[in-house]
């Protein structure tokens, strides 16, 4: 019932006035969980509200720390079996937001001395991972490619829930981006909005497309934002999102990931 709500707010352009609406509700049943958390971590860092609920339509920081540890867990330790160890071993995250994955990704790959990096499209939330967020580099770019790096830059990139708010146009661009700065063999790693997140698909006409194998989108909102959303069949990652990578397939995560949405992996031929 939410996401038919949500569908009807959309088609009517009033999710803005939800989207502030949800803001304001979740900061204020949040505020006392979020003051004992600040109180028991001092030296944990959180971002300021607007930003947490801008990228992950949440500002409760037991959450931003617990289940942010736990995706990055899985993130690192797919990284560790499919990539082998190098010197300069480099790290992209694109799409970064205010690092609720990306903080951890250091110690979770020091074995690998790993350069860590993180993107994203908002200028305000680089400027705060910069500022609070030491031994990581970070870098703008834009809605759309390029990024500011050579080709053949990373040996793994991975991105959390980006694709699920992009346009098909958006899609091939950044995949052919993500291409250009790995190494040849470099993983990479992405999440998409799959069969768990079939309740997305409030339209019979969006079903019937998904059922196709197509790419949905939800749209009559910002592109990059949470509220537009895009719906994967698994047919259209691996012939299309992936068509470039090679050795694709879609990963289990365990239980102890919290993860919802579909974790696939592609690498970059060789040749």
């Amino acid at each position: 019932m939410k996401y038919h709500i949500i569908s009807a707010t959309r088609s009517l352009g009033l999710l803005p006035v939800l989207d502030r609406m949800t803001f304001l509700r979740k900061t204020a049943r949040t505020a006392r969980g979020n003051r004992a958390f600040r109180a028991r971590h001092p030296d944990f860092a959180v971002p300021p509200a607007n930003l947490a609920f801008d990228a992950y339509n949440k500002v409760d920081w037991v959450d931003y720390h617990d289940l942010g540890i736990r995706h990055a867990r899985l993130f690192a330790e797919l990284i560790r079996q499919h990539r082998p160890v190098a010197s300069n071993f480099r790290v992209l995250e694109w799409g970064c937001g205010p690092g609720r994955l990306i903080r951890h990704m250091p110690g979770l790959l020091a074995d690998r001395s790993a350069h860590v990096v993180g993107t994203d499209y908002n200028p305000a939330t680089i400027d705060w991972c910069r500022e609070h967020l030491p031994g990581i580099d970070f870098a703008l770019n834009g809605l759309a490619p390029p990024l500011p790096f050579p080709d053949n830059s990373f040996d793994a990139t991975y991105n959390f829930s980006v694709f699920t708010h992009l346009s098909e146009d958006m899609h091939a661009a950044w995949t052919q981006e993500l291409h250009r700065v790995l190494k040849p063999g470099g993983l990479m790693i992405a999440t998409t909005h799959g069969e768990h997140c079939r309740y997305l698909l409030t339209q019979k006409s969006e079903l019937l497309s998904y059922e196709r194998g197509d790419l949905v989108t939800q749209k009559r909102f910002e592109e990059g934002k949470k509220w537009y959303f895009a719906i994967h069949h698994a047919d259209y990652v691996r012939g299309t999102l992936l068509a470039g990578f090679e050795r694709v397939e879609q990963v289990r995560a365990g239980a102890n990931a919290g993860m919802t949405q579909d974790v696939w992996l592609g690498f970059k031929p060789h040749g």
